[in-house]
Formats: structure tokens, sequence, C-alpha cells
């Protein structure tokens, strides 16, 4: 559900909604992951924000690059979420191409090729930069005001849940990628960003939680 612009961001979150749930192919499970990552990191933000502007800031210039690195990750993120939409598009016109002759076919496959290789590749970007938010996360759990490191700890969650999400769409087009040489450098970085996110996340989780068990 991307505009005529090419973005999903400029939509209604309602119709997202809806339009999640339909019958329709877009958006799936990378572009909503992707959002749920940006939303997951916005949630750091509005705790970096929120800390920031107490006259008991922990680190305040610390806490505004933070705040700086984080906006800019963040629309990195969104861009993750319409290149997914655009990835599926690609791929399906690739698929629509006509296949009667020999030289039809060898073209469809090319294109489909390369279209599989695009959707391979969005989804691991996109990885890269949750792993990314997630890592922020860790910088902003001990310097967020107690009031809200919680939003640090949901964030952290959304974030954890958006990577495994991204990777399946990984997983669902390793085996159709034509060099194996490709496919396996895919795989080993595929398997990289899943244990460092879920080191991390498991890390940035349990500092929030210290931090509510202990009031400090």
């Amino acid at each position: 559900m991307s505009d005529s612009a090419g973005t999903l961001w400029s939509g209604v979150l309602s119709d997202f909604r809806d339009a999640t749930a339909s019958a329709e192919p877009t958006p799936g499970g990378g572009s909503v992951a992707g959002v749920s990552a940006t939303l997951g990191l916005g949630l750091v933000i509005m705790a970096l924000e929120i800390s920031a502007r107490r006259k008991d800031a922990v680190e305040p210039e610390k806490n505004q690059a933070l705040i700086t690195e984080a906006r800019a990750l963040m629309a990195e993120l969104s861009a993750d979420a319409d290149r997914d939409v655009l990835a599926f598009q690609d791929y399906m016109a690739a698929a629509r191409l006509p296949k009667l002759s020999d030289e039809e076919k060898q073209t469809r496959r090319a294109a489909l090729d390369a279209a599989t290789r695009r959707a391979t590749e969005a989804p691991l970007l996109a990885a890269r930069h949750v792993v990314e938010a997630l890592r922020l996360a860790g910088h902003a759990a001990p310097l967020s005001h107690l009031h809200v490191v919680s939003d640090v700890g949901a964030g952290a969650g959304l974030l954890e849940g958006a990577l495994k999400a991204i990777l399946f769409n990984v997983d669902v087009n390793l085996p159709s990628l034509s060099e194996p040489a490709f496919q396996s450098t895919c795989a080993g970085e595929r398997g990289v960003l899943a244990a460092q996110g879920a080191e991390i996340a498991t890390r940035v989780l349990d500092a929030v939680a210290a931090r509510l068990a202990s009031r400090k």
C-alpha cells in the first residue's frame, strides 16, 4: 500500500493496517516489519528526547548525539520499508514477462534472477539497520530517565521482533538465488545478523529490567 510517490509514509495508519489485513500481497512481512522497526526506534528516540530536556539529564551532549544518530537511522529504516515493497513489485513485473520464445524465456529468467537478488539484498540491508538500532537502544538505556526507560525496552522489543520478521524475507529468497557464491554469502550474513541482534536485544532488555527493578 504505497501511494503514487512510491512511499508507505504519506498514508493513513488505519489504511496501512487494513491493507496489511487484506488479500493484497503488499504491504507484506518485510515492509510491515520495517514499519515496526521504525516505530521501535521512535520509542527509543522519544525516551532520549524527554530525558535530554530534564534538568537532571545524564550526559546531555552524549544524549543529543545519540538522538541525531537515531533520527538518521530512522530515515534509513523508513526507506527500507519502501524498498521491500519495490523489490516485490520488481519481482512480480519480471514474473509477468512473456515466455513463449526461447529469447523471451531467457530475458524473463535474467529479470527474475536480478529481482530475486534485489529481494534478498533489501531485507539484509534492513536487518543491518535494525541491528544498529538495537545497539543504539543499548546506549540509550543508561541515559534515559527512569520514567521513560521502559520505552527503551519496548522499542528494543519491537526491534528484536522486526529483525526476526525481516530475516524471514531473506530465508524465503535464498533457495531461488541462481549464484551459489552469492547465496552462501547472504546465508552467512543472515546468520551473523540474527546472532548479533539476539545478543544485543537480550543485553538491552536485561539492562532495562534491571533499572526498573532497582528504580535507579
